[in-house]
């Protein structure tokens, strides 16, 4: 904790939850093999793990939200529509959005994906995007049991195509309850979740309209292809979930 950036030292005080620090290049499996025991020990202990790479944007808007008077608990008291219904309705506005802009109909958004899938098993946020080195990073115990609250407790989002922390937490709580997903890692711009097995085939285009919903960069920006099945392809096989907002 000593040798811990500035940066990370201004992230943990204004997380003000029971943090661990571990320095850039630790090996990756030491990070997660401390997030699975923490995972274990919050069942007893009554907190949720979340993994938070340092991230200077990310600390920066923990100060803007301060400033703004961001209230965890009015946040987790905010009234809102279910995770289902915001999915819903994003999705036919963005998919719609698509139909007119790139004159795209539903079975060609959709696609056929015939090439391997990209199996994701990894968290990708905990490694710098160009020189693949893991970041410093910051193991957060956040102090409820409930896993979609995460995302209130530590908040990013409100901007573009990033659903608020209310909303995403609506959406998290959704997935949790279907799926199983738990968020793992937050950074100011993704956020990557596990499940407990890959949903299939039968499920996959589903869910995979579900994540496009979330963040339309899944598929626009984040495939190959530019079509729903690619990421079903992912989904069907991966127990890890990835989003990411320009």
């Amino acid at each position: 904790m000593s040798n811990m950036s500035e940066m990370a030292k201004s992230m943990v005080e204004q997380l003000k939850y029971p943090c661990k620090v571990f320095a850039a290049k630790t090996p990756y499996n030491e990070i997660m093999n401390a997030y699975q025991e923490a995972l274990e020990r919050g069942k007893k202990e009554g907190f949720t793990p979340v993994l938070v790479p340092v991230d200077d944007v990310l600390e920066e808007f923990f100060g803007i939200l301060d400033d703004d008077g961001y209230s965890i608990e009015e946040t987790l008291r905010a009234e809102k529509r279910t995770g289902k219904e915001i999915l819903d309705e994003r999705f036919e506005e963005y998919s719609g959005q698509n139909e007119e802009d790139f004159d795209m109909d539903m079975d060609e958004f959709i696609g056929e994906y015939d090439d391997e899938p990209d199996v994701m098993s990894e968290y990708s946020s905990l490694f710098h995007y160009s020189t693949g080195e893991v970041l410093e990073t910051i193991l957060v115990e956040v102090p409820t049991t409930k896993p979609w609250e995460v995302v209130v407790y530590v908040p990013f989002g409100g901007w573009n195509e990033c659903p608020p922390p209310e909303e995403m937490m609506a959406i998290c709580k959704y997935w949790y309850e279907e799926y199983g997903a738990v968020p793992v890692t937050i950074t100011h711009d993704v956020l990557e979740m596990s499940v407990p097995a890959p949903v299939g085939q039968e499920k996959a285009l589903e869910v995979a309209k579900e994540h496009y919903a979330f963040t339309p960069d899944r598929v626009d920006q984040g495939t190959r292809t530019g079509t729903l099945s690619e990421v079903a392809a992912s989904v069907a096989v991966s127990d890890v979930w990835f989003f990411w907002w320009d």
